[in-house]
């Protein structure tokens, strides 16, 4: 399989914890895209998981895109490792930087 890295799209969000995570930050955080961009995405490459790699200050990582009914929306879930090494909290602004990876 050969990964292809396709446009690079720019999200900008406030992180929010998963309601049934234990409170503290320790759960789940994600971000939502705008409704927008998710349709954008979804009407380009599919529905349900997208691949991705995200970056986020200097850190970088592989991650998928959940599909979110209630906001009809996708989810960038922003890993614990992540959110410690680049000091974000939950209700903190960011900026991500996402490539969609396709495999051929």
């Amino acid at each position: 399989k050969v990964l292809v890295m396709k446009k690079e799209y720019k999200i900008k969000g406030k992180v929010w914890l998963y309601p049934s995570s234990t409170s503290g930050g320790s759960g789940w955080n994600f971000v939502t895209l705008e409704k927008k961009l998710s349709e954008e995405i979804r009407s380009k490459y599919k529905t349900g998981f997208v691949k991705i790699e995200a970056k986020l200050g200097k850190t970088i990582w592989n991650t998928s895109l959940f599909p979110h009914k209630q906001s009809k929306s996708y989810l960038l879930c922003i890993k614990n490792n992540v959110r410690k090494a680049e000091g974000v909290f939950v209700g903190d602004e960011i900026v991500v930087k996402i490539k969609i990876i396709l495999e051929t």
